[in-house]
């Protein structure tokens, strides 16, 4: 076949073959389970395993679109003025430090936003959630960098990080992004729903699809500064805006970001800067 040599490297390797065998084992519908324990093994064997029989080959016939129900609407004013794709781009970068582009109320940190909590059953229960949104150093595109913390199959706590190129969408507030996950293609729509005038908290929603494996999915983030949930005060407002995006409360999963905690602890320091510091220079 065309993927002989790399099926036969990672059969030949220990560590790629201990993965394949695991998620043989593993209900293909269990995503938490399957996404530790590709992250338990990964490798660069492991990965162009993946990119050659699933995504450019396709050998299982998958096939995946974003999903395009519900229908989300971006929000149309922000601090009283129309939504505009720059003002969007604003708020997606958030917080982080060293950004041409941040608005007004940006408290300059080394992230954009924390997850706070999350409607995606397979996703949003990670903890330690951190985001960079940043401009490519060429052209009009965004780089997203989520980092986020991973108990692994045997126990350990590594740090994950992605790194997905961004594009504006046609509505202002609206975004397109791609990311080669472990040699997966994944590409999702996310919107703007609604954010506080001083940046205390956003709440996108997201569509996407990982064609190559026939998955779809779709999710809601309430980010904050600093991870945590805004007060009681403000919450009602920001129920309301999920629900325009139809998500209940009650499916949300509140994300653990307690930086002191053991699992966080033993992770040691996020890799924040991982990419920056490359996209910042070649694009």
């Amino acid at each position: 076949t065309k993927c002989g040599p790399c099926i036969a490297k990672c059969l030949n390797d220990d560590n790629c073959s201990q993965c394949i065998k695991a998620l043989d084992k593993i209900d293909t519908r269990d995503q938490v389970t399957s996404y530790r324990t590709v992250v338990s093994f990964e490798s660069e064997l492991l990965r162009d395993f993946s990119l050659c029989i699933l995504q450019k080959n396709n050998i299982f016939e998958c096939k995946a679109e974003i999903p395009t129900l519900p229908k989300v609407k971006p929000m149309s004013t922000f601090r009283g003025k129309d939504m505009t794709t720059e003002t969007a781009r604003g708020i997606i970068i958030g917080h982080l430090a060293d950004t041409k582009e941040s608005l007004e109320g940006s408290r300059q940190l080394d992230v954009s936003w924390k997850v706070a909590c999350g409607a995606n059953v397979a996703y949003d229960q990670f903890p330690s959630q951190n985001q960079l949104f940043y401009p490519s150093a060429k052209g009009k595109d965004l780089w997203y960098d989520p980092v986020f913390r991973v108990e692994t199959i045997d126990g350990r706590n590594v740090w994950c990080k992605r790194h997905y190129k961004v594009r504006t969408g046609e509505t202002p507030g609206t975004f397109r992004f791609s990311v080669l996950d472990n040699g997966v293609t994944s590409n999702e729509f996310w919107t703007v729903v609604g954010a506080a005038d001083d940046l205390s908290w956003v709440v996108f929603h997201y569509a996407g699809a990982a064609g190559a494996v026939g998955q779809r999915y779709l999710g809601g983030l309430l980010c904050t500064p600093d991870g945590a949930l805004p007060p009681e005060k403000e919450l009602e407002e920001i129920w309301e805006v999920f629900r325009s995006a139809e998500i209940e409360p009650w499916e949300l999963f509140v994300v653990d970001n307690n930086e002191v905690s053991i699992g966080a602890q033993e992770a040691g320091p996020p890799p924040l800067d991982y990419y920056r510091n490359t996209a910042a220079i070649i694009g």
